[in-house]
Parts: C-alpha cells; structure tokens; sequence
C-alpha cells in the first residue's frame, strides 16, 4: 500500500458510510463546516429565511384559526393557544397570543377563509423557496431545474410543512384534553403528555431529512449521508431554543432596546437561530460527503466528477 492510500485509509476517503470515517476524516469535515459558515454567509443566509418565515407566520397562523373557528367553538382558541408558550420564547408566545386574540374577535366568512388560506400559502412557499436556495448554497449547486419541477418541489414542501404544523398544533393543545378523558388513570395520561415532545421530535428530524434529500438540485444522497446532519441540526435547535428561551426570561431586555417591537424581534431571532441551524446541518452533510471518495448518491456507483452532485463529485481538502 503506498503512502497516499495509508494517509486516504487513515481519513476516511474510502468511507461507504459515515461510521467508516475515521476521527481525522472528522477533524478535518468540522474544521471545513467552520470556514464555509463564513465562506458561504450562513449567518446571512439564515436571516432571509428567518424573515420569510416571520412574514409566513401571522397569515398561516390566521388560517388555521379562522378554520378552526369554523370547526369548533372561536371562543376556545385564545384558551389553548396559550399552550404555544412552552416552545417558544415568553415574548414570543405572547405576540401570537395577541394576534390570535384580533383574529378570533373578527368576523370571518368562507370566503375571508378561502382568501386567507390562498395568503398563507403564499407566506409559506417563499420561506420554504428560501430554504431551498439555502440547500443548494450549502450543498455546493445551482439551481438550474425546470420551472415547473420547482414549483412542485416547492408546493411539495410548504404542504408537509404546514401539515408538520397542524401535527405539532394538534399534540400540543388537544393531548391534554384527550390525556383528561381517558378512563386508564393519571399514569397513562401522564406518559401521554410527555411522550408528545419525543413524537414531535422525530417528526421535526424527519422533515429535516428530507429537505436534505431533496431540496437541492442534485442526485439524491443515501439516507445515511444525511442522517448526522439531521441529528445534529434537530439536537443543536433543541438546546439553542431552550437557551434562548432562558436568556430572554433572565437575562435580556429587548422590551427596554426596542420597545413595542422587542416580541417580533424575538421572534426574528427565534426564526433566525432555527434556520442557522437547518443550514448548519446542510454543510456538515455536505463536507462528509465530501469526505469520502466512494459514490454517496441514492444512483448507481459513478466515478468522481460523474455523480450529478457538488458534494459527491469532489474531495474535500485537508486544512
């Protein structure tokens, strides 16, 4: 074996899957992650996203309560929406809150619904076309795909996003009430309220993944070349969120800095550390690919630079 394909064996570039990369092969994927959060402006990248999500939210929010309302009784809505506050920021929650309650005070037709619905959609496609483009920054691609095939990808995506929304709404506020009904005694309400949080978070890591598979335009990645960056990105959005959350409730003063606007500003950055985080998530995927020689597309095996991806295709340098 010659000296070049020790140092390859001793960093992982024959690597078929991510837990044959050796702890090199891993300094050296950190170490370029660090430099392409400059290089690429994912701090700035996650800002877009955050603001397309901010403008997303109220309109999606306005929806789901002008449906509900006609689904159930309005004068419930303000009650159970104030379960919101423990995912997110005191501000936060507090800001929806008070939307919430200018939204269940209007009157609202089928038609104010239909319109509302049409205005949420819109909201929501434009962040996710934002996470899109933010995948193929990370993943090293252009977008080059037809119109049409974009617009389906895109449609696709805000569907299962605002599905994963309605799944997240539904366990949060009606698991209780149904957990109080259940005739099979307090402990298994109990574990009925705190299994909600695991089930949610393997949700949210699913439709992590899948962005990864599919949102850039490239031959699709094995599963379980996005499968780090999936944990990763769901575990650092987890405590980021928790650290926040108590930084805001003990520490910061954004009411005193920014008055009336401190909650959207909160928000904003709630917004902003979810999506870094995301696209954090990308890049580490990215530069383990690229870590490895070996074919790590869901296509048959392709020698380097014939595999119809960024990450795949090449190999990344030693710092």
């Amino acid at each position: 074996m010659s000296e070049q394909d020790r140092s390859n064996d001793k960093r992982g570039r024959h690597a078929r899957r991510p837990g044959q990369i050796t702890r090199a092969g891993w300094r050296d994927t950190c170490l370029r992650v660090k430099d392409r959060i400059d290089r690429d402006h994912i701090a700035l990248l996650a800002a877009g996203v955050a603001f397309y999500g901010l403008l997303a939210i109220f309109p999606v929010i306005a929806t789901l309560i002008s449906l509900w309302g006609l689904l159930s009784d309005s004068h419930q809505v303000q009650h159970q929406i104030t379960v919101l506050s423990a995912v997110l920021p005191p501000e936060a929650s507090g800001l929806i809150e008070q939307q919430v309650s200018k939204i269940e005070s209007r009157t609202g037709s089928s038609v104010t619904v239909i319109a509302g619905v049409l205005l949420a959609a819109l909201s929501a496609s434009r962040g996710v076309d934002g996470l899109i483009e933010g995948m193929n920054i990370v993943y090293g691609e252009s977008e080059n795909r037809p119109l049409p095939r974009r617009l389906l990808l895109t449609l696709l995506m805000t569907a299962g996003l605002t599905l994963l929304t309605l799944i997240t709404l539904l366990t949060i506020i009606f698991v209780p009430m149904v957990a109080r009904q259940l005739p099979f005694g307090w402990i298994v309400a109990t574990l009925m309220v705190y299994l909600r949080w695991p089930l949610l978070l393997v949700l949210v890591m699913f439709s992590i993944a899948v962005l990864y598979r599919y949102g850039p335009n490239r031959s699709k990645p094995r599963w379980e070349w996005v499968s780090i960056g999936t944990f990763g990105a769901t575990l650092l959005w987890v405590v980021g969120s928790i650290g926040f959350s108590i930084y805001v409730d003990h520490f910061a003063s954004f009411d005193r800095l920014y008055g009336s606007l401190g909650a959207v500003v909160i928000l904003l950055i709630w917004f902003w550390l979810s999506a870094f985080m995301v696209l954090l998530g990308g890049a580490t995927n990215s530069e383990m690919e690229r870590q490895t020689r070996r074919d790590t597309t869901d296509d048959p095996e392709q020698p380097l630079g014939q595999r119809h991806a960024h990450a795949a295709d090449t190999v990344g340098r030693k710092p």
